[in-house]
């Protein structure tokens, strides 16, 4: 029974891991960086790790989600021609109105649609590893289920309260456009990377838990963005080994953050991985966007959101 227990609490672990191995060998062998897919790793988190799953979706509304907005993201790269900034904010206001009516707490489609925009993908081969690799999250899912290694949730599709749900979206869009007029001049892009505008989303939700403490979600979000740089640093580029090394060591320190930390949240998953494919003039500032990012998104959730849901 013990050994069972144990069993139940490491395959999800692995499997994130073997997720991050095969994209990332993937990747090098092909020479193909737009195979790496870092919110692969919060799905993995949120659906594979996680007790309980991190969203009330259903694989169908995932997957289609997940490959229909990569797709939009470098629709807009080619055929948007505003500069990145305005892109960014196009392609969040999209994914917020998308996220109100897809019945679901889905948040990382939001980092679908704005990755490749942020990192300027132009090749369609970024939507199709973000399909493959959530098929692979997804088949993970489902022989965990008939395994009993997690347990089977029904879906319930979420109903949009329509105006308190428009008034979140523009006040969203709204504070992103901000702190995105304020962090690009400063070359501090990061600061809204994807991650963590699918954090600001979930965090300014009705009845999220996680705002009321605050300090934790920041600082582990900051922690795993120190450890993917410097396992990107010392193992890629210092050591010259592969980037897949890289990858998985940070991913599995990042996990034990989680684990010791007990902070399940799926972007801070996504904002490990996405140390491995930012410019690598950006590495030794990236801790301290994130930082500055999550703890003015934080900030925000509780200010703008809080106390106008309460009254709801």
């Amino acid at each position: 029974m013990k050994n069972r227990k144990t069993l139940k609490t490491i395959l999800p672990y692995i499997s994130t891991l073997i997720l991050v191995a095969c994209m990332t060998v993937s990747a090098e062998i092909l020479n193909e960086k737009e195979i790496i897919f870092p919110e692969i790793t919060a799905l993995a988190i949120g659906y594979l790790v996680a007790e309980k799953r991190s969203w009330k979706v259903n694989d169908r509304r995932m997957l289609g989600l997940i490959s229909l907005y990569a797709v939009f993201g470098v629709l807009i790269v080619r055929y948007i021609h505003f500069g990145i900034y305005p892109q960014i904010i196009i392609a969040f206001a999209i994914s917020q109105i998308v996220f109100m009516f897809s019945k679901t707490t889905f948040a990382p489609l939001i980092s679908a649609i704005v990755l490749p925009v942020m990192m300027q993908t132009t090749s369609f081969v970024y939507p199709l590893a973000a399909f493959l690799l959530t098929v692979a999250v997804i088949l993970f899912h489902k022989i965990f289920e008939s395994t009993g290694i997690k347990e089977k949730e029904p879906y319930e599709p979420v109903t949009l309260n329509f105006r308190a749900d428009i008034i979140d979206a523009v006040i969203r869009v709204i504070c992103v456009s901000a702190i995105g007029y304020i962090a690009f001049p400063l070359d501090f892009r990061f600061a809204v990377a994807p991650p963590l505008l699918v954090v600001f989303t979930e965090f300014s939700r009705p009845n999220n838990k996680s705002r009321l403490k605050p300090i934790k979600p920041v600082l582990v979000l900051t922690a795993c963005a120190f450890v993917g740089v410097l396992a990107r640093y010392i193992i890629n580029i210092q050591c010259g080994l592969p980037l897949t090394i890289a990858a998985l060591t940070a991913t599995a320190i990042m996990l034990m953050i989680l684990y010791f930390a007990k902070v399940y949240m799926p972007p801070v998953g996504a904002i490990t991985i996405l140390s491995m494919i930012i410019p690598q003039a950006s590495l030794l500032t990236y801790p301290l966007q994130i930082f500055a990012g999550s703890a003015v998104i934080v900030i925000l959730s509780r200010l703008l959101f809080m106390r106008r849901q309460k009254s709801l």
